[in-house]
């Protein structure tokens, strides 16, 4: 069987997404004890016990199809986001939309823009749809050159990612340069703004990109409820989007794409919103710790508004194992000289520091 010819060209550079080690495999790698897994940007919490109740109410229904519109999920998000459902788009995860909206999109020969480094998902799509990926570095502070990614864009350039905050840096953009920059944007250019880390963000300057969409400019936001809203194992994201746009992602998505239980989880979820304000908070007061120690330590960190901290250091890989004998999981990135450390609970900064503490001096302050 001749599988290059069978199969499609634009497969040939992908390389499939590798999830960050599970607590398991760290267990049995070190022998048990404690695990704190910090490398896949959950929430240390469980989903609300609203959602958690819905969620066992409805699991002897599970012989009937999920509501293939998710009107009632729909109706939520328009009340809670102050725009119209006819505006809203689900998907199993905000991770679909993003493919759902390349696919819609992109055509062989068109541009993708985005910053680099940046969510893995962005050239994987690009490339599936045959369409040039066109990476636009970070400045020197790990965050979006928005100058450069706006020189960037061509007559062929017909998709644009900003990720706000970045993945994996955290960082920003603010709100007076991104609204310069999408005032540049020419409007052959979707553009897609990625805020799936938008909850945890407390500085006053973020952009409000709500405010900015009117359903006629091409302008999508995406968020997701798998960070504070912990539903990462259910799947569920959502986008704000243009009508034209909605329905080219209506014909281009799987029927019943999201499941009934994430459906009735993430409208429960909605409701609390005392709870999700308490995560906030706490997930700040964490990354303060976190980054006070890496101050003490001499470590360089860069500034988040998300459930992680990106650092430098020239030894990513020896400290990313030696951080594993201490139970604490981080996210390495190959030869970058990085590593992305999430934020969990109280006892997780407390494993971190110590970790951290131990492998940084072993090492040789990491260089």
């Amino acid at each position: 069987m001749d599988w290059e010819r069978l199969l499609r060209r634009e497969l040939d550079p992908l390389v499939p997404y590798a999830p960050g080690l599970r607590a398991s495999e760290v267990r049995e790698r070190i022998g048990g004890g404690v695990v704190h897994k910090l490398s896949s940007n959950e929430n240390p919490r469980g989903p609300v016990p609203l959602a958690v109740a819905a969620m066992r109410e409805v699991l002897p229904r599970l012989n009937i199809y999920p509501d293939g519109a998710a009107k009632a999920l729909k109706r939520s998000l328009a009340s809670h986001l102050s725009t119209d459902e006819r505006f809203i788009a689900v998907g199993n995860g905000s991770n679909e939309l993003l493919r759902i909206i390349a696919q819609a999109v992109l055509s062989p020969g068109d541009e993708c823009v985005f910053a680099w480094p940046s969510f893995v998902v962005y050239p994987m799509v690009t490339q599936l749809m045959g369409a040039t990926a066109v990476k636009v570095p970070l400045t020197d502070g790990e965050v979006h050159d928005l100058d450069a990614m706006a020189s960037a864009v061509t007559p062929r350039t017909k998709l644009l990612f900003v990720c706000n905050p970045n993945n994996p840096t955290g960082t920003i953009v603010r709100r007076a340069e991104f609204e310069r920059f999408l005032n540049a944007i020419p409007e052959h250019v979707l553009v897609v703004v990625d805020e799936a880390y938008h909850e945890y963000v407390d500085d006053p300057d973020y952009p409000d990109t709500l405010s900015l969409f009117d359903g006629v400019r091409p302008l999508v936001i995406l968020r997701t409820f798998s960070k504070i809203y912990s539903l990462a194992g259910l799947r569920v994201g959502y986008g704000v989007a243009p009508e034209p746009l909605i329905a080219a992602v209506n014909k281009v998505r799987e029927p019943f794409n999201v499941n009934t239980v994430g459906q009735v989880a993430a409208y429960y979820s909605l409701q609390d919103v005392a709870e999700v304000r308490d995560r906030a908070e706490e997930n700040a007061r964490e990354r303060s710790r976190l980054c006070a120690a890496f101050d003490r330590l001499g470590i360089e960190w860069f500034p988040s508004q998300a459930n992680f901290v990106y650092i430098h250091t020239e030894r990513p890989r020896e400290l990313f194992e030696g951080l594993l004998k201490h139970g604490v999981i981080v996210r390495d990135f190959g030869t970058a000289p990085a590593l992305r450390v999430g934020i969990g609970a109280p006892h997780d900064t407390d494993a971190t520091i110590a970790a951290f503490e131990a492998e940084w001096s072993r090492l040789g302050n990491g260089r």
